[in-house]
């Protein structure tokens, strides 16, 4: 659904052919290879977690949802605009901590790495387990195997539902991993800031006491989107911070004498 508005309406309605699916082949920058550190892979069809995980975002990630509250749908615009959300995220934090221009530019520059080798990290596993998004699911569940999940030929995410597929969410992934890389640089988590929102959602202000409570929410609004399974935001964090943790203690690393 074309929220906010895409380019060209005709695409809407129809299946756009998968995206970047050579991105899991790029060398990481940080990384010894992207399937350094692995995510276990979506929870089978016929489980009881897959169910839940179903019935979650089908409630509170459709187009139309009675059980979405106003702030989640705030949650799912706010972090909308991707990774660019985590530079502002680092540009708050590091004036909250009051960091000079020279580790500023460092917390961003680990930033960038994390994230980078995060999507190379993410793609090499999504096009491995190929798992079908929410609006797919919801609307093919007849075909699931699953009793627990009941179909919606109508159903429409809440935004826009990209053309990659679902497991690991990505977003999550570089959340995580910008959390902690931040989190070391700045010698702590709990960093307390607000940030304003970019386009095409912009000037939406939220305030945080933490990376990792950013981390969390930026993993959440994907399911307010209604375009991921609670499942592949998990799953994604988890990656998120191993890749992280190897940025922090590994590169632009302060010289000793």
């Amino acid at each position: 659904p074309p929220n906010p508005p895409i380019k060209d309406p005709k695409t809407a309605p129809g299946m756009a052919a998968s995206a970047l699916p050579g991105w899991g082949n790029v060398t990481p920058f940080v990384l010894l290879s992207a399937s350094q550190y692995w995510s276990p892979g979506p929870p089978a069809l016929t489980s009881a977690q897959y169910a839940k995980d179903f019935n979650e975002v089908k409630s509170v990630g459709g187009q139309v949802s009675t059980v979405r509250t106003p702030e989640q749908n705030e949650i799912a615009r706010f972090w909308f605009e991707g990774p660019g959300s985590w530079y502002r995220v680092a540009r708050a934090a590091s004036e909250a901590r009051g960091l000079d221009s020279w580790d500023s530019a460092r917390a961003l520059a680990g930033v960038s790495f994390a994230m980078a080798d995060g999507y190379i990290a993410g793609f090499k596993i999504r096009y491995l387990y190929d798992f079908w998004r929410p609006v797919t699911a919801i609307r093919e569940a007849a075909e699931d195997g699953n009793d627990a999940t009941v179909a919606d030929p109508n159903w429409n995410s809440n935004q826009n539902t990209p053309s990659v597929s679902d497991y690991p969410s990505t977003q999550s992934i570089f959340s995580g991993a910008a959390a902690v890389v931040l989190a070391s640089y700045l010698g702590t988590d709990q960093v307390a800031f607000t940030m304003t929102s970019g386009p095409p959602f912009a000037n939406i202000k939220r305030s945080y006491t933490s990376l990792s409570q950013a981390a969390r929410e930026s993993a959440d609004s994907r399911i307010y989107a209604g375009i991921h399974f609670r499942s592949a935001c998990e799953d994604g964090l988890v990656l998120g911070r191993k890749i992280g943790q190897r940025v922090a203690i590994s590169t632009l690393q302060p010289l000793r004498n």
